[in-house]
C-alpha cells in the first residue's frame, strides 16, 4: 500500500510503501510513534538540545522527518523479519486510497 506522508506546516510530501496491514492501521501507528518519539526514556537520534534553563537543566526537543517514522516502523514497532516500510519517489500510479499520515 502506498501512504502519503506530509507535514502539517510544510508543503513537503513523501510517499512510503508498506504492507496493507500497516497501511490500514496508519492512524494508530502514528499515535504510537509520537508516544515513542516524545518519551525521554527512549534513546533515539531525533533528540535535540533546545536550551538550558536557569538551573542548568537541559531542555530537549525533537527534530525529525519521514525518516524517523520509517525508522520507528522498521526498528521499533515491527522488529521481526524484513523492513515493513520504505520511502519511495512519487508513485507512477496514484494511490488507490487517499491514506496519509500527518506529521506535526
Amino acid at each position: 500500500m502506498i501512504v502519503k506522508v506530509r507535514f502539517e506546516y510544510e508543503e513537503d510530501i513523501d510517499y512510503m510503501v508498506c504492507p496493507a496491514k500497516v497501511g490500514r492501521n496508519i492512524n494508530q501507528l502514528q499515535k504510537d510513534f509520537f508516544k515513542w518519539l516524545y518519551n525521554r526514556e527512549n534513546n533515539h537520534p531525533y533528540w535535540e538540545v533546545v536550551e538550558e534553563d536557569e538551573e542548568g537543566n537541559i531542555i530537549y526537543g525533537v527534530c525529525y522527518g519521514t525518516d524517523a517514522f520509517i525508522y520507528w516502523l522498521n526498528k521499533v514497532r515491527f522488529t521481526k523479519g524484513k523492513s515493513v516500510a520504505r520511502v519511495i519517489e512519487v508513485p507512477k500510479v496514484p494511490p488507490k486510497k487517499n491514506n496519509y499520515v500527518l506529521i506535526n
